[in-house]
């Protein structure tokens, strides 16, 4: 496996990528102990260099209002570009990840990459959304129609579908129409808002198929704070939800035990930020 942040290059905007952008986009070359785990700025262009599909071209964007821009919807995470890996290739997992043939809603899209690589990987529907912000979704919808073949954009062959959608509003015609209606529900670094643990929770309840086949793939950096993403799945756990996996995994690919606590709550920054907690959930029955 490779790291993760040899799989993106980052082109500035308004001009062509020379040596400086080489070395911004390669995080680590020079500052060996940090590792980069944010990538792209308003306007900037990320290529994420899929195995299996080749390059994805992400562009970025500028909220322009401040409470949008504190959604950080306008950077790709490592989070995201481990679980674009996860569903894209599931053959060494097991299966246990794979999208194909199912009905995927991404929640906090961001640029919407884990949506287009669930698309492309033979989903048998998609929906991309994140916050009702007009420029977000217009800027999702532009990465999506750039990264997915033609075919797919004809209303009735397509596979996927932008969509604004606030974590716990239910009252919207889209929250309406497709209440329990998804077999995968795909979060990548959604939880450093413990304010709104609960709306989430109950998003991915509201979408979640009432069956046992269900599940939510979550995956999650330790930017966010090992504490923030405890309390998640707590929250998780505590309004139905059953933790079926969980584990930690650094940007090269070790694994290791998940821990509510490590170094009694005295973890190095630094360090903390190549780690990822990688999990998956589905609903309790009965």
């Amino acid at each position: 496996m490779s790291a993760l942040t040899d799989l993106i290059r980052i082109i500035p905007p308004d001009r062509d990528e020379d040596p400086e952008d080489i070395f911004a986009s390669a995080p680590g070359l020079i500052f060996t102990d940090d590792l980069r785990n944010q990538h792209g700025d308003p306007d900037s262009t990320i290529i994420y260099k899929s195995k299996r599909f080749g390059e994805i071209e992400l562009k970025t964007t500028d909220p322009g209002v401040e409470r949008e821009r504190q959604l950080f919807s306008h950077y790709l995470w490592n989070a995201g570009i481990r679980l674009a890996e996860l569903i894209s290739d599931d053959v060494s997992q097991g299966g246990k990840w794979s999208v194909k043939g199912e009905k995927v809603l991404e929640l906090g899209a961001g640029v919407g990459l884990d949506g287009i690589i669930a698309t492309l990987a033979g989903a048998a529907m998609v929906s991309i959304s994140d916050y009702p912000s007009t420029a977000v979704l217009t800027n999702i919808r532009a990465n999506a129609q750039r990264n997915i073949p033609k075919h797919h954009h004809h209303l009735t062959t397509s596979k996927y579908r932008i969509d604004g959608h606030e974590w716990g509003d239910f009252q919207t015609n889209f929250a309406t129409i497709h209440a329990h209606q998804f077999t995968r529900i795909l979060a990548a670094d959604c939880y450093w808002m413990p304010g709104q643990h609960e709306n989430l929770v109950r998003s991915m309840l509201h979408f979640l198929t009432l069956g046992s086949e269900g599940q939510v793939l979550v995956v999650a950096g330790f930017h966010t704070g090992r504490r923030k993403l405890a309390a998640f799945f707590h929250v998780a756990v505590e309004l139905g939800l059953v933790v079926e996996e969980i584990y930690e995994e650094d940007a090269d690919g070790v694994r290791r035990e998940w821990v509510t606590e490590r170094d009694e709550g005295r973890e190095d920054p630094t360090e903390r930020k190549k780690w990822l907690v990688i999990a998956r959930l589905r609903r309790r029955q009965g």
